[in-house]
């Protein structure tokens, strides 16, 4: 029989982001030898997204409203619904017990229907429940229903963003909790989270490697350069206009690919319209509107031959980038921050350079394109030193474990 893995991906909705792509991913990357199960927010709209075939989707999580009327209403209801189900079931003390523990409130995601759903499984010790993108209200809720039921899978955190202290419940105290009687095991995908969780929490943490699609690269006749994911100031999006100037001034020719996200910014959305401004008397600009799914993010990969990171890089430092991580293993040459610390780690191979000026960025373009045999050299030995992690990766190794 298969091994059960559950993906939590509690306030997912459908696509955008790079939230909807890992899991995609992980979950073609486990689905061969595992039964895959998704929990989703109730929302979930799986219309025009490439869902892998035999998934089993389970829209259970509550969507938090913005009223808060709305929501103690919610609360009460689900509350009362509790009360009688729990008395029913002789298990009144227990979800009393629990919901003492949990500072007299019941976890924002908590539901009947998520609970019977995770109790009526028959989990082994080999079962596993992995939180995708581990917010402190995932751990929340796994907490509560964990002390309600007799039998809980294996519990993977996937931590991307590094989860606050507060004064009572946190995700520092529900983890505390729940690794008392249950199996837990932490993954962060940079040190900078790592460290900051093992100096609040005395627990084992491991870093993990994000699963991306691999691509063998070619030296292309024409180069396109890419800015892809959210139109934000913290990822560069405002600086595009005067680096585009630049590498017309200066008649570097190239091509470039720009999205404009789904979401939208107040204040990049003049930066957005100088850009399209700019793209009716430049051939060279390709514009790609609104949220990319999944085949069309990788066909774009392709398409680009070096990519631009022009993040904030003291945000950089602390959160990581999935698209620095799609460009290892797409083979693209990168031009990172001076200042983004955290990618010396990875960059053990002379891929890439370095800037901080738009003119400094322009002269790396330049240079790449100059020199592109030799980066592309450099970058197919970073892809296959990541494969080879891969295969030996702290997360995947717990996931394939009997």
């Amino acid at each position: 029989m298969k091994k059960k893995i559950i993906f939590l991906e509690s306030i997912l909705k459908g696509g955008g982001g790079h939230h909807m792509d890992n899991l995609i991913e992980t979950t073609l990357f486990f689905k061969k030898n595992n039964n895959i199960k998704w929990i989703v927010n109730e929302n979930f709209k799986k219309e025009k997204l490439f869902i892998p075939d035999d998934i089993e989707i389970n829209k259970l999580i509550n969507e938090v409203n913005s009223n808060t009327f709305f929501n103690l209403f919610k609360k009460f209801k689900i509350f009362f619904q509790s009360f009688l189900f729990f008395l029913k079931e002789r298990k009144l003390i227990k979800f009393f017990k629990t919901f003492i523990e949990n500072y007299f409130t019941l976890p924002d995601f908590f539901n009947l229907e998520t609970f019977n759903y995770i109790n009526k499984h028959n989990f082994t010790q080999e079962d596993i429940i992995i939180i995708q993108s581990c917010r402190p209200k995932d751990i929340e809720l796994i907490f509560f229903i964990s002390q309600l039921v007799e039998k809980m899978p294996k519990i993977i955190m996937r931590i991307l963003y590094p989860p606050k202290k507060k004064i009572f419940k946190d995700f520092y105290y529900h983890t505390k909790k729940l690794s008392k009687k249950r199996n837990v095991k932490i993954f962060t995908e940079v040190s900078t989270i790592k460290n900051y969780i093992k100096s609040k929490l005395d627990f084992d943490v491991k870093n993990f490697n994000q699963i991306y699609s691999f691509y063998q690269r070619n030296i292309p006749k024409k180069f396109t350069l890419g800015f892809l994911g959210e139109t934000r100031i913290d990822k560069g999006f405002n600086r595009l206009p005067n680096i585009i100037k630049i590498l017309t001034e200066k008649n570097i020719q190239c091509n470039f690919l720009i999205q404009f996200s789904k979401n939208i910014y107040p204040n990049t959305h003049d930066v957005k319209n100088k850009i399209l401004g700019m793209a009716k008397y430049n051939s060279n600009l390709k514009i790609i509107d609104g949220y990319v799914d999944f085949w069309d993010y990788r066909k774009y990969l392709k398409e680009i031959n070096i990519m631009p990171l022009f993040y904030n890089p003291d945000k950089l430092n602390f959160v990581g980038s999935g698209l620095f991580y799609s460009c290892i293993t797409h083979e693209i040459p990168m031009i990172v921050p001076n200042k983004a610390d955290l990618l010396n780690e990875y960059l053990a191979y002379n891929s890439f350079e370095k800037a901080t000026t738009d003119n400094e960025y322009v002269n790396a373009i330049s240079k790449i394109i100059n020199n592109y045999e030799s980066y592309l050299e450099e970058c197919k030995k970073f892809s296959k030193n990541y494969y080879q992690n891969l295969k030996k990766d702290p997360l995947v190794l717990e996931v394939e474990k009997n």
